[in-house]
């Protein structure tokens, strides 16, 4: 029982240090960050190939990943970087590893799982902000 009260401190620590998810203004929505891809819904899941194994998948949030050209098997080459939710409005940014790593952008609505738009934008990005304002900047998309 004492091991386990340091080991609840630390936990409740790191979860104190975790910022609180973002709300980001973008084209009429107020977005949500979602962290998690389990925080996605799950026709979006299946869509972005969550469920599928070794490089065809997609690691969450901070896990990891094939970054490079040089691929590991057992890992994917794509994680998520971040989501935002507004209602039935899904912005889902994945992490490209490879040899141009870059972030892919997807626009779901509606409860569609077919992406309405897609971006590609720099590997820059690091928060929900970060990818909203490089796709209002970039506006580079492949309907």
């Amino acid at each position: 029982m004492r091991g386990l009260v340091p080991a609840l401190l630390v936990a409740l620590a790191i979860g104190a240090c975790e910022p609180k998810p973002a709300t980001v203004e973008w084209q009429g929505h107020a977005l949500q960050e979602v962290r998690t891809l389990a925080g996605l819904p799950s026709a979006i899941q299946t869509e972005l190939g969550v469920d599928r194994p070794g490089t065809d998948g997609v690691a969450d949030r901070g896990r990891p990943f094939n970054v490079t050209d040089v691929t590991r098997d057992n890992l994917p080459v794509r994680r998520l970087l971040t989501a935002g939710r507004d209602g039935d409005t899904w912005l889902v940014a994945l992490e490209r590893g490879g040899r141009a790593h870059y972030v892919e952008v997807f626009l779901f609505t509606a409860g569609e799982a077919t992406p309405k738009q897609k971006w590609v934008i720099s590997s820059d990005s690091k928060s929900l902000s970060d990818v909203i304002q490089q796709v209002s900047r970039e506006g580079r998309h492949g309907g």
